[in-house]
């Protein structure tokens, strides 16, 4: 039988907060690939992370990664979908259940930029 084991990182490094407006927020997810911003706590917001490499990997072994950037916007209530001013609409997925993201925003919560 396979062992599994669950072990959470360590230590997440985030280069970069960005406070956008819903509209922008939206906007800027509607040109990437995925098309999808994820929901917490009344923050809408995308993560994404460096560029992979080597020395990233080695990092990732440790219990260590690395944020590149968190895109994030004020989002009071979930809703399935979010709609820009042009509406076109957005996935918006719910991941109040994970405690990685219930962490970060929790921690944005109490940076500089969350009340500017």
């Amino acid at each position: 039988m396979t062992d599994f084991i669950h072990e959470p990182y360590k230590t997440i490094f985030v280069r970069d907060l960005i406070k956008l407006s819903t509209d922008d927020l939206l906007s800027m997810m509607a040109s990437l690939e995925s098309g999808s911003a994820y929901w917490v706590d009344g923050v809408l917001f995308a993560c994404f992370a460096m560029t992979e490499s080597e020395e990233l990997a080695k990092k990732e072994m440790q219990g260590m990664t690395y944020l590149d950037k968190v895109v994030f916007a004020k989002y009071d209530k979930y809703s399935k979908t979010a709609k820009l001013s042009t509406n076109m609409e957005i996935n918006v997925l719910n991941m109040q259940k994970s405690h990685l993201y219930r962490d970060l925003i929790s921690w944005l919560k109490k940076q500089p930029i969350w009340n500017e």
